[in-house]
């Protein structure tokens, strides 16, 4: 009998960041930081396991990331948020997870990826490139939010994507460009309950609005208003529940792994 649908949200830490960094109303003075929650998402489907987003890599603050990174956003992270916990908390080991889906390459969100060496794995396809790109650089500010090992991990089995595509039954994947040169955000269906995942093209609800609030930086301000604009235009139509990436207050109100957040 086939597995029926499911999605888990898994509780990978959190990281502390400058608040006019993520919400940018043009107050340069507001020095003030908030928490936002790292998270990964695992879907049961009727072939397998697909798991979206990797969160940050195990030896992030120790010599993972760079020092600027450290800085700029310092990771609070349990034994318990360690990614395989996480999934053992659902029952599921890495080995069992057969695609990986990067959102983009960031690196709260694709750290990780070494643990699953055999899994196909699907990322944005002009983030790929711009990351590649950017790692080469001696000088660790010049990398944005790459790092370099994230990137040399990456499994063999590897697609880039720059369009939207449906993976499985009622799981389709969205082109979302703006935060960087392509990401990958993520719809979850079952019956007339969605999920839409829109990763960091919405990193909070003070970011969705309306009217949008972009971060103060992003790869393309445009694209990523149109973006945001497209999300809630979807989120509409679908009927969906968006899942921020970032939102602490929201991730408060959800259930986490074990507990599901949709079941068939």
């Amino acid at each position: 009998m086939a597995e029926k649908l499911a999605v888990w949200l898994l509780d990978l830490g959190t990281l502390y960041a400058k608040r006019e960094g993520i919400v940018c109303r043009g107050r340069p003075e507001d020095k003030s930081r908030i928490h936002l929650p790292v998270m990964a998402v695992l879907v049961r489907h009727t072939g397998g396991f697909l798991l979206y987003d990797t969160g940050c890599r195990p030896d992030a603050m120790e010599d993972g990331w760079p020092q600027n990174m450290q800085e700029a956003f310092p990771l609070t992270r349990s034994p318990q948020q360690d990614l395989t916990r996480q999934l053992a908390l659902c029952g599921v080991s890495p080995d069992q997870i057969g695609t990986v889906v990067l959102s983009h390459l960031h690196l709260d969100h694709a750290g990780n990826t070494a643990l699953f060496p055999r899994a196909r794995c699907i990322v944005p396809a002009g983030d790929l490139e711009l990351a590649r790109s950017l790692v080469r650089e001696q000088d660790p500010a010049r990398r944005g939010g790459y790092i370099c090992r994230d990137i040399e991990e990456l499994p063999a089995n590897l697609t880039g994507l720059s369009q939207d595509q449906t993976l499985f039954p009622g799981i389709r994947l969205l082109s979302l460009p703006g935060h960087t040169p392509d990401l990958l955000g993520m719809s979850v269906s079952v019956g007339e309950q969605t999920l839409l995942f829109p990763s960091d093209s919405v990193y909070t609800a003070d970011n969705y609005g309306p009217p949008p609030v972009p971060p103060r930086s992003s790869y393309n301000r445009e694209q990523l208003l149109q973006s945001i604009r497209r999300v809630r235009e979807t989120a509409d139509a679908l009927g969906a529940q968006v899942i921020f990436s970032h939102d602490i207050n929201l991730w408060g109100r959800l259930p986490h792994a074990p507990l599901a957040l949709l079941s068939e």
